[in-house]
């Protein structure tokens, strides 16, 4: 088995493997930030090739299986995230097409999959600190090049998801178990050094970076279609489509065609290397 390259207790070639209680009480929802692209005439995203070009497609193409067979058009629904009437509030975009769905908070580099017990399943795994990792099949692991560095703590693929989304047993595991210091106030313990609201951002209290960053735990994705487009946000300013860096924009809809890819590979890699046969 791959022996990890940082310091992550498993390495970069787990799928189905047995998991324990305590690994999936760390599992919790994760969030993809989403907006939908304006209809300007002068929308630099909408420039003929833009949104195709973009990062590690000749790496991963999207899987043919996330599109209809006959009219190609994606398996997601975007009026789940972001559906919106005519004329729409704000800078919201009225009743959008899927092609239009767009993310930027982290790509399919930084992403892998895992095959979980039912009623799971299939999921995407987001970004994690290596210390914390359960596991999964990372799309960037090869057998031939064992010791390329998985994404972690890095800004551009980090997943700022804006939120959490958690139950009531989830949130006493949070404070009683999983988070140093505690996950509710008051934060008063040695842990907390100082005014903690002062020291920490926003993101850190109501985004979900202090779940994802102090307390071990892990965000998934589903990736049957229409769980996974219940975990899309969306950003209803609408304005990080033009101050985001081009290259970091992406369609929801090839976002989630790469991570079929992935899961392909790793049922091939199962197959070829332990002979155990997933779907």
């Amino acid at each position: 088995r791959h022996k990890s390259n940082d310091g992550a207790p498993v390495g970069n070639d787990v799928i189905n493997d047995p998991i324990s209680v305590e690994h999936i009480q760390r599992l919790f929802p994760g969030l993809l930030r989403v907006e939908v692209l304006d209809r300007k005439s002068d929308h630099p995203l909408r420039k003929k090739g833009v949104l195709d070009n973009h990062r590690f497609v000749k790496e991963h193409p999207p899987s043919p299986n996330a599109f209809a067979a006959g009219d190609g058009q994606s398996l997601l629904d975007p009026t789940i995230c972001c559906d919106e009437n005519d004329p729409p509030r704000g800078k919201m975009t009225a009743h959008p097409k899927m092609e239009e769905v767009v993310m930027w908070e982290t790509n399919i580099h930084a992403t892998g999959v895992r095959k979980y017990p039912a009623p799971i399943g299939w999921v995407a795994a987001m970004p994690v600190e290596d210390r914390a990792d359960v596991g999964s099949f990372w799309s960037g692991y090869t057998k031939e090049q064992p010791h390329l560095k998985r994404p972690r703590r890095i800004d551009e693929t980090i997943g700022n998801q804006a939120g959490f989304m958690a139950s009531r047993s989830q949130i006493e595991y949070f404070h009683n178990k999983a988070c140093p210091g505690g996950f509710l106030p008051p934060f008063d313990s040695k842990h907390w050094k100082g005014d903690s609201l002062q020291r920490h951002s926003v993101e850190f209290w109501s985004g979900g970076f202090q779940l994802f960053g102090q307390c071990y735990l892990n965000r998934i994705l589903p990736l049957e279609p229409r769980r996974f487009e219940k975990h899309l946000i969306y950003h209803v300013s609408n304005n990080k489509q033009r101050t985001a860096p081009e290259k970091k924009m992406i369609r929801v809809e090839d976002f989630y065609g790469q991570i079929l890819t992935v899961k392909e590979r790793a049922i091939k890699f199962a197959k070829a290397m332990w002979n155990i046969e997933l779907t």
